[in-house]
């Protein structure tokens, strides 16, 4: 069985005039709900093989506050691709993966959110519901698929076990 985190990046500050988007940082709401995932990540003893994150600024401190969190410290991988692709290529780079049993995402909407609700075909009524409608920043889902190799991952193969968004915690 193999195991799939779906992180959004934590809320980051507005657009400055003239300042890339890619450039955005964290603000204090962000890091703050931050907090609360890392506590949740370290109680649950959350801890993938593999972090694929974007090398946007707001995802790479996303990743730089929960990694501490994790029972050990995994592979990570910084793509641009997680910035600007669209669904079908997140999937891809998914399938891309060997040699982990366990991989979180820290990418963007509307694309985390997007994937979230794609590759599920089970899991709770109450979980899919709740973020088919929205997926805020810090969201963190989990997803099982009953298969050893990640290249067999497609849309609707997986079974949502959680998704967790920082107001409930």
């Amino acid at each position: 069985m193999l195991r799939l985190y779906i992180m959004r990046h934590a809320k980051s500050s507005w657009a400055i005039p003239g300042a890339r988007d890619f450039d955005r940082e964290l603000n204090e709401k962000g890091l703050e709900d931050l907090k609360k995932i890392s506590k949740h990540i370290k109680k649950h003893n959350i801890s993938p093989d593999l972090v694929l994150c974007s090398s946007a600024t707001r995802t790479r401190q996303t990743l730089d506050s929960v990694v501490d969190a994790f029972e050990k410290t995994p592979e990570i991988s910084y793509t641009e691709k997680l910035y600007s692709s669209g669904l079908s290529e997140y999937i891809e780079i998914i399938n891309s993966v060997n040699n982990a049993n366990s991989i979180m995402i820290i990418g963007h909407n509307p694309m985390c959110g997007s994937l979230a609700t794609s590759l599920p075909g089970s899991g709770e009524a109450e979980q899919i519901e709740k973020i088919a409608y929205r997926y805020p920043t810090a969201a963190l889902t989990t997803i099982d698929f009953e298969t050893e190799n990640w290249s067999t991952i497609t849309k609707g193969n997986g079974i949502l076990q959680n998704s967790l968004f920082p107001s409930e915690i």
